[in-house]
């Protein structure tokens, strides 16, 4: 489908791709069978640098080995195996690790790092998504949550992407609405 065909779609549905965060918490858990856990337990998202950590709303994981199965793509399967062989031979030494926040921490890596979990982060400013993080490389859930979130922020002007066909983040959000449904 052509960008131009894109966009009048967009134009006609706009009012309808304005998604509150708690509908977008919602989208997560029903496709995805996302489940909230305590963002407090990656202990390095204080010290990051893509998420305003004071505004962070909430973090969902996605654990569902089948689900799993149909996000992740031929290249991002293929780094998690690299993980596992490197994980395996050079392990890492729990004995070490105090029985404490770190343990656990340390354990989601290892989930992320190997494929067994995604775990996403969002930001809101109390009404809409305002950012997200998904931590570990899963191409398909950043493009979802690209479809589900850029449009509230352009509707309240809380985005520097411009509704133009050569702002390219914009084809990028067009191109995701287009490949999920939402036009």
């Amino acid at each position: 489908m052509n960008l131009e065909s894109l966009m009048n779609k967009y134009v006609h549905k706009k009012d309808q791709l304005f998604f509150p965060r708690e509908h977008i918490v919602e989208i997560l858990k029903k496709k995805f069978k996302a489940e909230v856990f305590n963002y407090k337990e990656l202990l390095d998202l204080p010290t990051g640098d893509t998420l305003d950590y004071d505004r962070i709303y909430m973090a969902l994981s996605i654990t569902d080995s089948k689900v799993l199965a149909n996000i992740f793509n031929d290249s991002e399967i293929e780094a998690h195996r690299e993980e596992i062989i490197d994980n395996r031979e050079n392990p890492l030494n729990f004995k070490r690790i105090k029985k404490n926040k770190e343990e656990t921490y340390n354990h989601i890596l290892l989930d992320e790092q190997e494929g067994r979990r995604i775990d996403i982060v969002l930001e809101s400013d109390g009404e809409i998504v305002t950012e997200f993080e998904v931590r570990e490389q899963a191409l398909y859930i950043n493009k979802y949550l690209n479809a589900l979130i850029v449009g509230a922020l352009l509707s309240k002007g809380a985005s520097d992407i411009k509704e133009d066909l050569d702002d390219e983040d914009f084809t990028f959000y067009l191109e995701n609405l287009y490949e999920f449904g939402f036009i």
